[in-house]
């Protein structure tokens, strides 16, 4: 076999004698790779929208959260922005054959223990029956939870939460005295905190791979002038946060799905809400460049992202399945396999959802099909289809415009218009 004779331009060379005789030039050089090591999501929609582009073996750049990186989810509240993160972190034990690990910062004191564990993450220490592989802490002081994070990175923890940015206090604001009109609050105090701890967390985790992500909320812009509400949007603790992420990601609840039921007490029918639909949407995306993409998940009450009824929406949307709406009757919904040729039907979206849950075969057939559609949908448009654009599709944003979307409330669907059956007797268990 030949021998590589390359070697490097001659300018290089000299660089490298110079750097060498000044610092660690083999610390200092970064090899490069093509495949990013990742965190799964626990969603292949999500896994798709952080990195669907392939590589030439036909595998996925990133197909989850990547490693060594920071990551920011923001939304209004009850977005659905603990659970996505309580559900990395399970994904983040699980990974390496059940020897990951991960440190969840609760500043919020939000999580329910019930839930979390629900999402693969057990709080409790191994004295009480916990795996020993996740450990809630609540730092009261912003200083504390640097150390604390600073600490999880170093010591090559997989994945590290925050939970919220809204949630950070400064030592002297924790001590401060609020009836002492002397003692004012401090102007921009966390934003600046922030600017010096980002670039020193991001060396750490570039070295460690320890993924860190940050929770944040959305806030009103003060005095902030514009034609649309979205223009009045920001987001806590500064601008180092938006800058040092490697991945940003917008959540908007669109519909909340509700079931009657028949509550024995009161003798009627009570709607009880059983998942939303949450639009996820790229504002930042430096891992495949997919900017602006967007993805839908569902997320079901006391269960996390449902992975199954979030395809299923996919499916319905590029008619992978068929669907046959009949007036006063649930919409009948039908899958046949390409594959086998087996049909599966269903009477209303959670009754089809509950047979595919029996037909593995099919099941797994949908779910590829659907992987591939996603794929497909978010291919860069190439100069062909550019050309045929209108020459008013390219669109100049003004400084009035805001790049998030309207932060209202979920649309409430009704329940007949979800197709979800109306049983007397029917408890919620029976839906999730």
């Amino acid at each position: 076999m030949a021998k590589n004779t390359m070697t490097w331009h001659p300018k290089l060379s000299k660089w490298r004698k110079i750097m060498d005789s000044r610092a660690n030039l083999k610390d200092m050089i970064v090899q490069p790779s093509f495949r990013v090591p990742y965190i799964n999501t626990g969603s292949t929609v999500l896994n798709i929208l952080i990195g669907g582009s392939r590589l030439e073996d036909g595998s996925f750049a990133c197909p989850g959260y990547p490693k060594g990186k920071i990551i920011e989810i923001f939304g209004r509240e009850s977005s659905g922005k603990s659970t996505i993160a309580m559900m990395a972190m399970g994904q983040a034990i699980q990974q390496n054959n059940g020897q990951g690990c991960g440190l969840y910062v609760d500043l919020e004191h939000a999580v329910v223990d019930n839930y979390a564990m629900k999402l693969g993450c057990d709080f409790r220490p191994p004295e009480l029956g916990g795996n020993g592989q996740a450990i809630r802490v609540a730092p009261h002081t912003f200083e504390e939870t640097e150390a604390a994070v600073d600490a999880a990175a170093l010591g090559g923890v997989d994945l590290i939460v925050i939970d919220s940015v809204a949630g950070f206090v400064s030592k002297r604001e924790f001590e401060r005295d609020i009836t002492d009109e002397k003692q004012k609050l401090g102007v921009a105090e966390i934003p600046r905190l922030m600017s010096g701890w980002m670039p020193k967390l991001q060396d750490i985790i570039s070295r460690t791979g320890t993924t860190v992500i940050f929770l944040n909320q959305t806030r009103d812009k003060i005095g902030a002038m514009g034609y649309t509400e979205e223009a009045k949007k920001s987001t806590t603790g500064g601008n180092a946060l938006k800058f040092w992420a490697s991945l940003r990601w917008l959540l908007v609840p669109k519909q909340s799905a509700k079931a009657k039921v028949y509550n024995p007490l009161t003798r009627e029918h009570e709607e009880v809400p059983v998942a939303t639909d949450v639009l996820v949407k790229n504002i930042k995306n430096k891992i495949d460049a997919r900017q602006g993409h967007t993805g839908l998940v569902t997320i079901r009450y006391g269960v996390g992202i449902d992975e199954l009824r979030t395809m299923m929406n996919v499916a319905e949307a590029y008619d992978i399945v068929g669907v046959k709406k009949a007036k006063g009757q649930p919409t009948k919904y039908t899958f046949k396999s390409p594959e086998t040729g087996e049909v599966v039907e269903g009477a209303g979206i959670e009754r089809f959802r509950l047979a595919m849950q029996k037909d593995q075969a099919s099941l797994k057939c949908m779910m590829d099909l659907c992987a591939e559609k996603i794929v497909a949908g978010f291919r860069a448009i190439d100069d062909e289809q550019l050309a045929l654009l209108a020459g008013d599709a390219v669109i100049v944003k003004t400084d009035e415009d805001d790049e998030y979307e309207d932060q209202g409330g979920p649309k409430v669907v009704d329940p007949e218009d979800m197709d979800v059956s109306v049983n007397e007797g029917l408890s919620v268990e029976a839906l999730v």
